[in-house]
């Protein structure tokens, strides 16, 4: 699949339809309100979203970490919302900048570019690694 294959005007409008972010400086929390149907579907943020302990290891990973976030978080299904609370006010910031990328922004666009990219640089490098291997018998 080609990264142009991916309708991004698309996806982008469909992410923005999905969900309300607000934040809480004073909290140092974030409320995810899911307004779209079916949202733990979307193969971009299904999984980031479904439980708590999947979401703060995610959002570890995505800030770069080793460890999970530390931070609580507070799941509401019948009201279909998430509040995050950071521990820090630099995490608050950082997990806002990010969520507020994934959903109004490029984040998947460009996740998506660069596994593309690294892939195709991998199929390369064996490439040029089975060219040195001589003829094939």
């Amino acid at each position: 699949m080609n990264i142009k294959d991916f309708n991004w005007d698309e996806i982008t409008e469909d992410l923005k339809k999905a969900v309300k972010l607000e934040k809480f400086k004073d909290e140092l929390s974030v409320k995810i309100t899911i307004l779209a149907e079916n949202i733990e579907e979307n193969q971009m943020v299904g999984d980031v979203l479904k439980e708590e302990e999947e979401m703060k290891r995610s959002f570890g990973q995505f800030l770069g970490r080793d460890a999970p976030l530390d931070c609580d978080i507070e799941m509401n299904q019948d009201e279909k919302y998430i509040i995050m609370r950071m521990k820090t006010k630099k995490d608050y910031k950082k997990v806002y900048k990010l969520l507020n990328e994934m959903f109004f922004g490029d984040f998947f666009k460009k996740m998506i570019e660069a596994m593309m990219s690294a892939f195709k640089d991998l199929g390369d490098a064996f490439e040029g690694m089975a060219d040195s291997f001589g003829p094939e018998p």
